[in-house]
């Protein structure tokens, strides 16, 4: 085996071949608890998922969980699910609470071990985990799998200098996208709750049950024309995506034939409970693909367009306030309800000879927003 290799792209004044070294030379694990009050805790669901960002002042949340203690330089690194890319390069010293690695770095640079985590070798090893239904990265393979790294520190803290510098800059542009995103929900709120309208639409909208103004969807994957990479996850964040691009892995069992089939325009309801969404969320597919059996599908008609509901219903507070006379929940908070019982509530829309037309003004003034957003990630 070559032991040593010379990257093609460096920085000037280095010259060295990287080394071949086990990850258990590169990191070490801590394992020192604490309930120290004084410590902030860091949790999952306190870092945005790929970004290796805070969305919170974790010194504010005031809980008295133990965790591992880590300081600064030390790298947090989610092990449960690692396909989440829950990872951390923390400033401050605090305790990391839940499934964590806390790394701290052995004859190297703390930046450049963060970003040695979240390249493509080190994801593909963590994610050979341990456990189906909550999968874990498995240390004894992680530690003992080889990784090139620089031989030299100072070229280890440039690389890892280089890649903070583009996450300064993702930041900055996160935050007009955030803002933009505020803008395109005000806008959308105006506009369902009928105070802005647009120019030529006077009528009153009129109350309807879905059931008379959508259609099921009982287009199945019979013949096995998709496959498990074909499979989709339906995110309140990203909407429908590639389940393995998206999470790193497929989900699905040997047989997906009753998996059901999805479209650009189609309406999803996944039936599966979120912290803000207790019945579920309502989606919009934009590509070709499967879903999970236990997922609703709905087609729109000449009654109603699919993506109109879609952009009412994706409102968490819209949707459960939908939902909650229809659904009934079970044992372990699953949700009870039928394809057709999710049809079975009211909405307020345009009489239909303006609907077109409506639906037009509002996907235009969606692609206008849309199109600022993609110019300030560009």
């Amino acid at each position: 085996m070559n032991t040593k290799r010379a990257p093609k792209v460096r920085f000037k004044g280095f010259t060295d071949a990287w080394e071949l070294r086990k990850f258990e030379s590169i990191a070490a694990r801590a394992s020192s608890m604490s309930a120290d009050p004084t410590l902030p805790r860091v949790e999952y669901e306190d870092i945005i998922s790929g970004i290796g960002l805070l969305n919170k002042d974790v010194k504010l949340k005031g809980i008295s969980k133990p965790g591992i203690v880590f300081n600064q330089g030390d790298v947090l690194y989610g092990k449960l699910r690692p396909y989440l890319h829950n990872w951390f390069l923390p400033s401050f010293s605090g305790l990391a609470v839940g499934d964590f690695w806390v790394l701290q770095p052995k004859d190297a640079d703390s930046s450049f071990l963060f970003r040695l985590i979240q390249g493509q070798q080190f994801d593909d090893v963590a994610n050979q985990s341990i456990g189906t239904k909550m999968p874990r990265a498995d240390w004894n393979l992680v530690s003992k799998t080889l990784f090139f790294v620089p031989p030299s520190i100072d070229e280890q803290a440039l690389i890892g200098r280089y890649f903070r510098s583009i996450d300064n800059l993702i930041t900055l542009h996160q935050r007009k996208l955030d803002k933009t995103k505020k803008l395109k929900k005000a806008f959308l709120n105006l506009i369902f709750s009928q105070k802005l309208r647009f120019y030529g639409f006077e009528d009153k909208w009129k109350k309807e049950k879905l059931k008379n103004v959508l259609k099921i969807s009982n287009e199945r994957n019979k013949n096995n024309l998709f496959s498990k990479n074909d499979v989709i996850s339906v995110s309140r964040e990203a909407g429908t995506v590639n389940q393995i691009e998206y999470q790193g892995r497929s989900f699905a069992g040997n047989d997906i034939s009753n998996y059901k089939v999805i479209k650009p325009g189609d309406l999803i309801y996944t039936k599966s409970p979120l912290k803000d969404a207790p019945y579920g969320i309502f989606q919009e597919a934009t590509i070709i693909g499967i879903v999970s059996p236990l997922y609703a599908v709905y087609k729109s008609t000449d009654r109603v367009f699919a993506p109109f509901v879609a952009m009412l219903l994706k409102n968490d507070s819209n949707s459960t306030q939908y939902l909650s006379p229809l659904v009934s929940k079970g044992a372990k908070n699953t949700i009870n309800i039928s394809d057709a019982g999710a049809l079975d509530g009211n909405l307020f829309f345009q009489k239909l000879k303006n609907k077109r037309n409506f639906i037009y003004s509002i996907q235009k003034l969606i692609k206008q927003l849309s199109f600022i957003k993609r110019n300030l990630i560009t």
